[in-house]
């Protein structure tokens, strides 16, 4: 009679190959892939890499782009370059953190919904659903505009209308994995409790996770720009993008460089982070 087999005879997971996850990627898809860390570092080394104070006059007001000045400079005469480059890591930088504060509990929320079952599973669902069928960016606005303005206060409200997109992915991705086979014969081998759930169930729910959250990433900054944008972010002069694009708006047949080029900014921020999450997605899917 054959015995049950032993989990160190289960197969093992293949080594991850860079070289093949960028190929499947495609040119575009790298673009992306590689331009976020480098888009996050820009943001994080911001205020030391500016070529000239963000918040001080360095010259005339209104000078056109220029060789000294990339972008020209503002009403006041500040470096719009300088004042752009700040305005990532407003930007950027909270997008980034609230995608990471609502895929990690949205995911630990779907977790649980999906290991447990039963009414857990229940009452989880009737919640995600109830968030799911109501606007999100309206409520994210009326989340700010109770809480008043302010990038924290944009954060709060952006994360929690964000989560439960991730808790749907996990939960579904958990009862999906629970009923293949090689779950089934991890069961039989005696595999339980968290050894299940990180060797077995987890590297299936993880390329899901990772491909909505790299997809979000832009969905996220337009929405912060869009209220940011309607005065609910930072107060001025902090250089916000969607603010500073707000506030010159009604200079864009004069000086056109004040409300175009930040806008610009925000567009490609939202083409790289889309680059990136189509090119995760097609290398995660052929993998």
């Amino acid at each position: 009679m054959t015995g049950r087999p032993s989990p160190d005879t289960l197969p093992a997971r293949p080594r991850f190959n860079w070289r093949d996850f960028f190929r499947r990627a495609g040119w575009l898809g790298s673009v992306g892939i590689v331009g976020v860390p480098v888009v996050t570092v820009v943001a994080v080394l911001a205020p030391w890499i500016t070529p000239f104070d963000p918040q001080l006059r360095v010259a005339g007001a209104y000078f056109p782009p220029s060789a000294e000045h990339w972008f020209g400079t503002d009403e006041i005469g500040r470096d719009l370059f300088s004042r752009v480059i700040l305005g990532i890591q407003y930007t950027w930088l909270p997008g980034l953190a609230v995608i990471g504060f609502s895929l990690t509990f949205g995911s630990l929320v779907g977790l649980i919904a999906g290991l447990i079952g039963g009414k857990v599973d229940l009452v989880i669902e009737r919640i995600v659903d109830l968030f799911l069928v109501l606007p999100g960016t309206l409520i994210a606005l009326a989340v700010v505009a109770s809480l008043g303005p302010g990038l924290v206060n944009t954060m709060i409200a952006l994360a929690i209308v964000w989560w439960m997109w991730y808790a749907r992915i996990s939960r579904d991705e958990i009862r999906r994995l629970k009923a293949r086979p090689h779950v089934e014969a991890a069961r039989i081998a005696g595999v339980r409790g968290p050894r299940l759930l990180l060797r077995y169930l987890l590297p299936g729910v993880v390329p899901a996770l990772l491909i909505g959250a790299s997809l979000d990433v832009a969905n996220v900054i337009m929405t912060m720009s869009l209220m940011s944008f309607l005065g609910l972010g930072l107060p001025a002069p902090a250089p916000e993008l969607g603010a500073m694009t707000s506030r010159t708006l009604d200079s864009l047949t004069v000086h056109w460089w004040l409300p175009i080029l930040p806008a610009a900014i925000i567009f490609l921020l939202c083409l790289l982070a889309n680059l990136a999450g189509d090119g995760i997605r097609a290398a995660l899917r052929g993998a």
